[in-house]
């Protein structure tokens, strides 16, 4: 596995622990204080929120990575036979 994959894989499961710790939040709403509803209203929907965006960061990073690698294999590639070509021609 690349460092990348590595990377992206150790970001999606530390996503999902923290989803389950937002779960497992939002199952105390009941027992939060009454003065204190409004605000944890507001927390998990701030919560909601920036874990969408980093679930969407987290999406754009590997389609990010998927186009430039096939660009780098690409170039890889076409350098790979021009060398072949140019040896071959100037032996």
């Amino acid at each position: 596995m690349s460092t990348q994959n590595a990377y992206i894989k150790k970001l999606e499961d530390e996503l999902k622990s923290i989803d389950k710790q937002i779960s497992d939040l939002k199952k105390k709403k009941s027992q939060v204080d009454k003065k204190l509803q409004g605000k944890f209203k507001s927390t998990m929907a701030s919560l909601s929120e920036k874990k969408t965006a980093a679930s969407t960061k987290i999406k754009e990073a590997k389609a990010a990575w998927r186009a430039i690698s096939k660009g780098v294999e690409a170039s890889w590639k076409s350098l790979k036979s021009s060398v072949d070509k140019a040896r071959k021609e100037f032996k």
